[in-house]
């Protein structure tokens, strides 16, 4: 897509031989401008594009498992992340042709592995839980399933330097949800993991944890209203310092929904500000042994097949916010397409009609912007103004954006010009 969401190429992928069950489990943009996509659960494959989206290679590992991550390494070389029945959290290093360089497991035999950072001394920072269960949420959990949050570093062979493990002594981890791992500003950790129930196999609360580059704790923190359970699913580091996860929650939530998504927002010291919870973490040193593996695998083939589509600009306002300290819609008013504009005709010629539901109040403006997101020229709207002539035609044909911008906010228009 180019910067302002605009599809430039889509394309879907057949494998020879044929994967039965194509799910991709993520993305890793390449340093060559292509990616990296894999299969998650028991879709055990990988695929590498160019930047034109045409098949590098693809790869096929006959084992019953599949891939958690794959990321580029500074030299070219891939490091992957692999959870295979009864083998653990497995970590593989593979060359930029996807060939295996080694494979390790550790953490045997219900150890998985969740997420990974790249050092820059070579070496490899990963998350993960030393144990899982399948049991559903009615199954009461055995009093035997104690799952501990590792995190552990290892060098570029896949020796262990350090590991260690985090339990609370009421809740247990929620297994069904991977652990995330960012560097922080100050160049420490960030993790963010979902604590679990005490008894049966569900999510209860997402907890942020800061550790030192040894693994050493920091802090902790923790956040979640009464009667109700949240999943955490990604975290972000931010500018200023603080950190943004979002995840699911549920109970009983605004105009009848029982779950939906959320986000929040820390400070530097992830404080929360609301709903602050605190679940004390007992650290353990973990002392997980290497074991090499050997995986079969079959070099595929994959045919990239050009997919077209018309996308379309989704008007924000159809989505209700709330509060997510008070499940109230109390929370300041969006600036985005608070002030009805329409563009007449569309696709047009290069020339085209700014309308507006009403004459504008106040003095504004709108700019208009080019496919990567380049501002063309701005123009101002006096008080009054109901509609403007736009013409675009020394810019050529192509896809443009136009914004209106007024003290209330704004608004944007995707607009197709073919002189």
């Amino acid at each position: 897509m180019d910067s302002i969401g605009a599809v430039v190429q889509m394309k879907r992928y057949a494998f020879d031989p044929i994967i039965c069950h194509g799910s991709n489990g993520g993305l890793e943009i390449t340093s060559d401008k292509g990616a990296l996509t894999w299969g998650r659960d028991r879709n055990f494959f990988a695929l590498r594009v160019d930047s034109t989206l045409d098949p590098v290679w693809s790869k096929q590992v006959v084992a019953p498992g599949g891939f958690k991550f794959i990321k580029e390494l500074p030299g070219g070389d891939l490091l992957a992340g692999i959870n295979l029945d009864s083998a653990g959290a497995v970590i593989a290093r593979m060359d930029a042709d996807g060939n295996f360089l080694w494979v390790k497991s550790y953490i045997r035999p219900k150890g998985f592995v969740h997420d990974a950072l790249i050092e820059s001394d070579n070496s490899f920072i990963i998350t993960g839980v030393t144990d899982t269960s399948g049991l559903n949420i009615f199954q009461t959990l055995p009093s035997t399933f104690q799952p501990k949050l590792f995190m552990m570093k290892l060098n570029g062979d896949g020796d262990v330097q350090w590991c260690r493990g985090w339990i609370n002594s009421t809740y247990r981890w929620y297994t069904g949800m991977p652990s995330r791992i960012v560097r922080a500003l100050d160049d420490n950790y960030a993790v963010l993991a979902t604590l679990g129930m005490p008894a049966n196999n569900l999510e209860y609360r997402p907890i942020l944890m800061k550790l030192d580059t040894n693994g050493d704790t920091l802090w902790t923190r923790s956040v979640g209203a009464n009667g109700y359970v949240y999943m955490a699913r990604t975290l972000l580091h931010y500018s200023d310092g603080g950190y943004m996860f979002s995840g699911i929650v549920q109970g009983d939530l605004p105009n009848n929904n029982t779950g939906l998504c959320y986000i929040f927002k820390t400070d530097s010291l992830g404080q929360f500000g609301c709903q602050e919870q605190h679940y004390p973490m007992q650290t353990l040193d973990l002392f997980p042994i290497d074991s090499s593996l050997t995986l079969t695998v079959v070099d595929g083939l994959a045919t990239g097949t050009s997919i077209f589509v018309n996308d379309s600009i989704v008007d924000p306002d159809l989505f209700i916010e709330y509060d997510a300290c008070t499940f109230g819609t109390n929370l300041p008013p969006r600036m985005e397409r608070r002030t009805p504009m329409s563009v007449r005709p569309n696709p047009n010629t290069g020339h085209f009609t700014l309308s507006f539901a009403d004459p504008l109040m106040a003095e504004s403006y709108y700019s208009v912007y080019d496919t990567m997101g380049k501002l063309l020229f701005q123009r101002p709207l006096p008080q009054g103004k109901a509609t403007e002539e736009v013409d675009l035609t020394r810019f050529g044909a192509g896809t443009y954006v136009v914004r209106f911008t007024s003290k209330e906010g704004s608004c944007y228009e995707r607009v197709l010009c073919s002189p």
